[in-house]
């Protein structure tokens, strides 16, 4: 479930905000980033292993080549002593805003096929106080603490020195001894941190800088009495929550959904830029300081429409939903009828949320109204149902691309599959949904191509499993407009590939820290032609171990199904079809 912190008095935070900005905050903690090929890693998630062992290379750098040869020697000696030892080897590449096939060269050229972790804030490599290539660190996943910290790459006996220093201090970390032998000193380049010289010019301004990257950013769903576990609506509050702030965007848990940036060119990465994630992790290690005589997020905000599009065309009524105060509450099937006395052209869906503190999702479906309901799940059976719109906290409307619209034919009902989260209070939600319609037929036909894969098996303790599913070959060209894929607590990363008839692939999508709080609609800049007999790809990565915070139980197999106990393997692809 998302994660919901207690909502405790103001000034009980308050109390612990000048220890913990105080702490060693830049020595350790958690983070994630992405590697040369897009994989999701986060410290936190290698509990499972011995330690980690992190390095600090650039590329055409000869310090970095030396010590990449002295990691590999320690890697390969230490096995040797100890094949049992469970020790992962990451890298990390020193330049903000990497090239990633820059990066990618740079690793195959040194002759590695190590993950280079890309840093494109620096955050990280500022939260590790690293100051040049070659810089080593042994980290403690469980505790995310620096266990011990050296460097590598110097020439002769010089380096011989600290290699050995490095394999002798994990050697007693991996004999659960306290690390004794002596650090060596940094002998590579300097890193060069441009944010960082930025911000030593130009001090960072809550009221000019941060106040309007949150309102942009994130405001819009930390709201009084929303989903988010707290409000952004003044100074104090960002002081009080920001040592949570730096944790959850130091490993990627917010923003939410996002996806890799260097696949494709989406509408929303839901990203927080380099620039503004190196600016608001620097605002919030100097102290989060508020200056100037306005707060701009406690200025108090027009009241948001409930329709932003205008008075819609058909209101729908989702039912009324009684909802308990604590618990956990499982999906809920539900559908409404629309009696519609003709086909209709469907330009636009919007949602006037009930309560919005409590509903997570809802996933719309055209159903057939004459198909029979043994269970619940026959309301949104594939075979008689069509995948509509999602919502999801921040984005009230979908509406499809200019001269695109959806058939919503005469005989279709309206089914919804719906989530919530309990807030603490017993309440009634009564989410509305507005259908706007055109009545010129449009250029092109909006259909939803969802490639499932209900075999899907999932081992007891699998910390990596991956399942694959394919589509028929396309039957006329089509243009590729959004992906929604979804999956449960379990799925880790979700991919969508292009197969061409010619038989090149092309990578379209890559959810690489896919998040099942956050079920997402990622919109294209431009839809992509698929010409006739192009075949899609889906997969989806689980993670079916105890290092995964939103298993709800390593130990069983899992297979597909509705619950959230289960697994589920979708990939809504929405298609414009010219008509």
């Amino acid at each position: 479930m998302i994660d919901r912190i207690t909502r405790m008095p103001l000034i009980f935070v308050l109390a612990f905000v000048s220890t913990m900005l105080t702490d060693s905050v830049l020595a350790s903690g958690d983070f994630a980033l992405l590697d040369q090929h897009g994989r999701f890693h986060q410290l936190s998630r290698y509990a499972g292993h011995d330690t980690v062992v992190t390095m600090v290379v650039a590329d055409d750098d000869p310090t970095s080549l030396r010590a990449l040869t002295a990691l590999q020697q320690v890697q390969q000696s230490l096995h040797q002593q100890n094949p049992d030892a469970d020790i992962a080897y990451l890298l990390l590449y020193a330049g903000a805003n990497p090239e990633r096939a820059r990066v990618q060269a740079m690793a195959e050229a040194m002759g590695t096929d190590l993950p280079v972790l890309l840093d494109a804030a620096q955050i990280v490599l500022a939260t590790l106080q690293a100051g040049h290539l070659g810089d080593v660190y042994v980290l403690d996943p469980a505790s995310q603490d620096v266990l011990f910290r050296s460097a590598l790459g110097a020439e002769g006996d010089a380096g011989a020195a600290q290699a050995e220093a490095l394999q002798q201090a994990l050697a007693e970390v991996l004999a659960d001894n306290a690390v004794t032998v002596a650090a060596s000193a940094a002998t590579g380049p300097a890193i060069d941190f441009p944010y960082q010289r930025q911000w030593q010019t130009r001090p960072v301004s809550y009221q000019q800088d941060i106040a309007p990257m949150l309102q942009r950013r994130c405001a819009h769903c930390h709201v009084e009495e929303g989903l988010a576990p707290w409000a952004m609506n003044r100074h104090l509050m960002i002081l009080g929550w920001s040592p949570m702030i730096r944790e959850v965007v130091m490993t990627r848990r917010m923003p939410p959904g996002q996806i890799d940036g260097y696949v494709g060119n989406w509408q929303q990465t839901h990203e927080l830029p380099p620039e503004e994630l190196a600016m608001l992790i620097h605002w919030i290690d100097q102290g989060a300081a508020q200056d100037g005589d306005v707060d701009p997020l406690a200025e108090t905000a027009p009241d948001a429409e409930a329709w932003p599009l205008g008075e819609p065309d058909l209101i729908v009524e989702v039912p009324a939903q009684q909802l308990p105060a604590t618990g956990i509450v499982d999906f809920l099937l539900e559908s409404a009828e629309l009696s519609l006395p003709e086909d209709k052209w469907l330009r636009a869906v919007a949602y006037d949320v009930g309560d919005k503190s409590v509903l997570h999702s809802l996933m719309i479906y055209a159903r057939e109204a004459s198909a029979p309901v043994s269970s619940e799940t026959d309301l949104i059976d594939p075979a008689v149902s069509e995948y509509v719109s999602i919502f999801v906290p921040g984005e009230q409307v979908d509406a499809f691309p200019e001269g695109a619209a959806f058939r919503l034919a005469a005989n279709r009902d309206l089914a919804f599959k719906i989530r919530y989260l309990t807030s603490g209070r017993e309440t009634v939600d009564r989410t509305r949904i507005g259908l706007y319609f055109q009545d010129q037929a449009p250029v092109n036909v909006v259909e939803t191509l969802v490639i499932a894969n209900e075999t899907i098996s999932i081992p007891a303790g699998a910390a990596e499993h991956r399942e694959i599913a394919r589509s028929e070959p396309l039957a006329s060209a089509v243009y590729l407009s959004s992906l929604s894929p979804h999956a449960h607590g379990r799925a880790q990363s979700m991919q969508l590939t292009a197969i061409y008839p010619d038989g090149e692939r092309q990578l379209i999508a890559n959810v690489a820290n896919y998040n099942f709080n956050w079920q997402l609609t990622y919109r294209l800049q431009q839809p992509l032609l698929l010409p006739a007999g192009t075949r899609l790809e889906a997969e989806t990565v689980y993670d079916n171990s105890l290092a995964n915070p939103l298993n709800a139980d390593p130990e069983v197999r899992v297979e597909w199904g509705v619950s959230d106990q289960d697994e589920m393997f979708n990939h809504y692809v929405r298609f414009l079809r010219p008509r």
